[in-house]
């Protein structure tokens, strides 16, 4: 496995120690490859299937919060 070396601000590192405790992370080359694998995923390009049927539920959700028959407001319900 490579090493790699690079440097970060102060405040940056206040943010990675706040992000490493709060999500459990053990040491910063397990917080750092998580952060590569997570950048991977998230530029994957989506199916068009998937684009479709996403927009279609997030337009299917927003009609039934505005028709009221959402027990809960939208915004909660994301959170989860």
């Amino acid at each position: 496995m490579a090493t790699v070396f690079f440097k970060v601000s102060p405040q940056q590192e206040k943010e990675i120690k706040t992000l490493m405790k709060a999500e459990g992370y053990s040491s910063k080359a397990e917080f750092f490859r998580f952060l590569l694998k997570f950048y991977k995923y998230q530029r994957r390009e989506l199916s068009p299937e998937l684009q479709k049927e996403a927009a279609e539920l997030g337009a299917l959700l927003v009609r039934l919060e505005e028709e009221g028959k959402l027990k809960d407001n939208l915004d909660s319900l994301l959170d989860l």
